[in-house]
């Protein structure tokens, strides 16, 4: 049985969200798989125009925000692996991916590093299948890593009929 990883992907004309406070961007590529319990909720702001509801409000591919619907469907699930913290100006939550797994095959991906040996970007992913065992929800310990996401995460999402969500394949174990 195949296995397949993917990850959050932007739908064309799906609507974005954003800190209004530009200095709360860092904050969010710092998050790294650990817990945050002192949470300071920033105010955060949907673009509307011209774009299309989403219940997946779209920032980056490492950090999901979630509206209600996306919560009432998932929270069961994403609480297994993480936080859903609420933020203000807007009805959602962001979820903070707490489950960091060391699961990225360094050897047949393709890494490209900065010159103190830390990952600059990975051109090509390749996982290792037992480091990710049952989870359907991880992230790699590192800077602005993705959310990453399996495919019973994926049925769950389309199953449950939420809107303008994507996922791009990355790795599937088949093709090893």
């Amino acid at each position: 049985m195949t296995f397949t990883v993917y990850t959050f992907e932007v739908v064309a004309g799906q609507e974005w969200i954003f800190p209004v406070d530009e200095d709360h961007f860092e904050m969010f590529f710092a998050m790294n798989g650990k817990v945050i319990s002192n949470w300071n909720p920033p105010v955060m702001k949907i673009n509307h125009e011209e774009r299309f509801y989403s219940d997946f409000p779209w920032l980056g591919e490492h950090v999901p925000f979630l509206r209600k619907p996306a919560v009432e469907a998932l929270g069961h699930i994403l609480l297994k692996y993480g936080q859903l913290l609420p933020v203000r100006g807007e009805e959602v939550w962001l979820f903070n991916a707490t489950t960091a797994l060391d699961a990225l095959d360094h050897e047949r991906s393709q890494i490209v590093y900065f010159d103190d040996g830390n990952i600059l970007a990975i051109e090509r992913h390749v996982f290792d299948r037992g480091r990710i065992g049952t989870a359907e929800v991880f992230k790699l310990s590192m800077r602005a890593s993705p959310v990453f996401v399996t495919d019973s995460f994926v049925e769950q999402v389309r199953s449950a009929g939420l809107r303008g969500v994507s996922f791009k394949a990355l790795w599937n174990s088949a093709d090893l």
